[in-house]
């Protein structure tokens, strides 16, 4: 019901006042004063000086006054009347009078001794001695009653009418007040606010339910200046403007856009992407620029996302966590990453996760991998591995071991796109290398002058960018140096006692002496800086790790210590006893022996373990359960022709390798009973990475893949087409990059979903016809260009 407007002399009553109530004084009584009454001090003063300006001599025979003290808001003391209606000199308008329920309810125990200071109000009134004027057949009229903004469902009866507890102190309390009011009447009054109710849903509700429901939509726009790297060529940095408009759709999902507002002959022209479209944003490593790069399916396809630059490395972070959470929001993706997630790492340490979908191995129409979401975790490191069961592990460049605490976020997310708990201070410290380069001169010998054609004297290891002592900067600001720059001993091919390593020319494969075809040579130098950051990391001491391996659980797995095997950067091969779900960090670490350096080790999923051994050899270890988890003894394997291998991957029974040229092979007949296999079978080149999931999935990251500009190095691709009877695989699949270096999807055991075609139908049946939706058919062939 709609609250009636006040008057002049609101009564405060913890009950309802009928209305045609005769008074003998028709004069206005004082105002009442309460230090609870909603009236302000300001109303107070002024109600309370009319009461002391109103001429005496115009008021009539003084009525009979019952007399109460109150307390004003400032203090002051006054005396309350209230007048008694048998002595009513005729009718008069009916006082309006507050109900306030919600203080009646909180005083309805209290028993209060005199009638001048009963009350069911802690609110100090005016008691009104009323006798009952009413008949049965009389209808009363509330004059205020609210409800305080509640919803009242007419078809069901107001329990806070009913005054079921306490009852003989809500008598004694009306009885105190010389107020009756019969059942009948109670009846009567709370029909007709049913009544009044069910009128207003019907006028505000009923007859409105052919109307669209109004629906809360909010947008927001976010502008700033930045610099943006043109698609088309002369390639070149322009300033641009860049704005993200976020709204909020019907169901209170939310999506966006983005613009890039650019000036093209005199012209002004946009080119815009939806949040819901973009895949990755990525921090670009740059020596000048605070540079991000935003992916799209499409611009994936092409090698070629939408770089922009910010004028400051803060300002570039606001926009990435700012675009991050909108893309997430977008998606409905929060917190932490799931068990099954794949997890990647960039050249540059940054750490991304990917939720897989059931399709992303279905057969035989997968979803292409450049359709995959990533989002960024803080942190920095250098690999990653993780199983089904949600233990992760990583290892920075300083060859730190770091354990996944399950939080998310961190780094330079804040708010909500971060949790509060289980984030903690990472460092990480990587070497910055730059090269000496001389050619050999009959008159001087060894020199830092060289040909024309020459790379530079200082360069870095491509010879293609000058770099030297005073202008190599650390990969970023938030990189410091910790030490001087000092030679580099442990390069590849070895070195001379000076450093120096010898080749016939620039490039060729150097070693470590000098013969008399060599004439050039160069030497590597190493400068340390340090990183701090914070993520979702906690470090495990005290042995520093080069390489580890987690055993790939399946989905529904009821392993209780997970196998958890690693090589430290001194090449020993260790077993950590004690990982479970609840202590993924383990407990203890178990040495096994080795005849030489390891530097790469990998257990799949029946508990076969094979590794890499510093001279490129393969081994696998024998024996190794849950009562033996270390084996008993290692069984060499002979590496492929003219090959060394240097990095090895195990999923349930397949096997791949990668070596030192960046060739991937397949290990051939390998079953439960000679579980070692026969041969290798070369599958693609310019691979750099492998990973075998725990349903023989494979990924990698591939170098010279070919996009609409250039080639592009550090690319995540899929093998498309394996299955039990094809592990092999048929073609591959690409996805984001470049700049990648690591990916693991040992945590994705999400069966894949199988779907049954005929004949007429099956790919596989028909060669001439490939629904698989990749670029690249070739079967068993090269992942990249060569």
């Amino acid at each position: 019901m709609e609250p009636a407007a006040s008057s002049p002399s609101p009564l405060q009553s913890p009950l309802p006042m009928p209305p045609q109530t005769s008074l003998t004084n028709p004069t206005k009584p004082p105002n009442p004063v309460s230090p609870k009454s909603p009236a302000t001090a300001s109303s107070l003063n002024s109600s309370l000086t009319e009461d002391q300006e109103k001429p005496q001599q115009d008021l009539p025979a003084p009525a009979v006054l019952e007399e109460e003290t109150c307390i004003s808001a400032e203090g002051d003391s006054c005396a309350g009347v209230a007048l008694s209606p048998s002595q009513s000199g005729g009718p008069l308008d009916p006082q309006w009078s507050n109900v306030d329920l919600e203080e009646a309810q909180a005083q309805t125990g209290a028993v209060l001794d005199t009638a001048e200071t009963s009350s069911l109000s802690s609110v100090a009134t005016y008691t009104l001695a009323i006798e009952d004027q009413y008949v049965v057949d009389e209808h009363p009229l509330w004059a205020w009653v609210s409800g305080g903004g509640c919803s009242v469902d007419s078809h069901s009866q107001l329990s806070w009418f009913n005054c079921s507890l306490n009852t003989s102190s809500l008598i004694q309390s009306v009885q105190s007040m010389s107020l009756s009011v019969t059942p009948a009447q109670t009846a009567a009054w709370r029909k007709q606010i049913f009544e009044q109710l069910s009128e207003r849903t019907k006028r505000e509700i009923d007859n409105f339910r052919h109307f669209e429901q109004a629906i809360e939509q909010s947008v927001w726009v976010k502008k700033g200046t930045m610099q943006w790297w043109r698609d088309w060529k002369p390639h070149k940095w322009i300033d641009v403007h860049f704005a993200l408009e976020q709204f909020s759709g019907p169901e209170g999902n939310k999506d966006g856009i983005l613009f890039i507002y650019y000036n093209f002959c005199e012209e002004k022209k946009y080119l815009h992407a939806f949040v819901n479209e973009v895949t990755i944003l990525v921090p670009v490593l740059s020596d000048s620029k605070h540079t991000f790069a935003i992916y799209t399916p499409e611009r994936t396809k092409q090698r070629w996302p939408i770089r922009l630059a910010a004028a400051t490395e803060l300002e570039m972070h606001d926009w990435l966590a700012l675009l991050s959470m909108s893309c997430c929001d977008s998606r409905g993706i929060h917190g932490p990453p799931s068990k099954q997630a794949i997890w990647s790492i960039t050249c540059k340490g940054d750490i991304f996760v990917s939720e897989p979908s059931p399709s992303l191995e279905a057969m035989p129409y997968p979803t292409p991998c450049d359709q995959m979401f990533w989002r960024q975790v803080g942190g920095h490191l250098r690999m990653v591995e993780c199983n089904s069961v949600g233990i992760v592990w990583g290892i920075g460049y300083d060859h730190t071991a770091w354990v996944y605490t399950g939080g998310y976020g961190g780094g330079f997310f804040q708010g909500l796109a971060s949790s509060t708990d289980n984030i903690y201070t990472q460092s990480d410290v990587k070497s910055v290398y730059i090269y000496e380069n001389q050619r050999w001169n009959p008159v001087t010998g060894y020199t830092n002058r060289g040909l024309p054609t020459d790379r530079y004297m200082w360069s870095d290891a491509s010879g293609l960018q000058e770099c030297s002592k005073t202008n190599t900067k650390p990969p970023s600001p938030q990189w410091t140096w910790v030490s001087d720059w000092a030679i580099d001993y442990s390069v590849s091919g070895g070195t001379d006692r000076e450093g120096w390593q010898y080749a016939a020319d620039f490039p060729a494969s150097y070693h470590g002496y000098k013969t008399m075809k060599d004439f050039v040579r160069r030497r590597r130098w190493a400068r340390k800086c340090k990183l701090t950051t914070t993520g979702p990391w906690q470090e495990i001491p005290p042995i520093p790790l080069s390489d580890v391996t987690i055993l790939p659980c399946a989905a529904q797995s009821n392993v209780d210590v997970v196998p958890l095997w690693a090589i430290s950067n001194k090449g020993d091969v260790l077993c950590r006893l004690g990982v479970t779900t609840l202590t993924p960090a383990g407990s203890s670490w178990l040495h096994v022996g080795t005849d030489q350096p390891f530097k790469s080790i990998s257990i799949g999923a029946t508990s076969q373990v094979w590794a890499i051994a510093k001279d490129g050899s393969a081994f696998y270890r024998g024996s190794v359960s849950s009562q033996s988890p270390a084996g008993d003894s290692w069984y060499h394997i002979p590496s492929p022709s003219k090959q060394k291998l240097k990095q090895v991957s195990v999923g349930r029974t397949s096997l791949y390798a990668v070596d030192e040229n960046g060739n991937l092979w397949y290990r051939q007949g390998q079953t439960p009973r000679y579980p070692q296999g026969s041969s290798w079978e070369h599958i693609s080149n310019n691979v750099r990475k492998v990973s075998v999931g725990p349903l023989d999935q494979v990924w990698i990251i591939a170098d010279k893949v070919q996009g609409s500009h250039s080639l592009s190095c550090g690319t995540v691709c899929h093998r498309l087409g394996v299955q039990p009877m094809e592990p092999k695989g048929q073609s591959w699949d690409y996805g984001i990059g470049g700049g990648w270096d690591h990916i693991t999807v040992r945590g994705n055991s999400i069966e894949p979903l199988r779907v049954h075609l005929s004949p007429q139908t099956d790919p596989s049946a028909q060669v001439s016809r490939s629904p698989l939706p990749v670029r690249n058919t070739e079967f068993n062939s090269n992942a990249v260009g060569s």
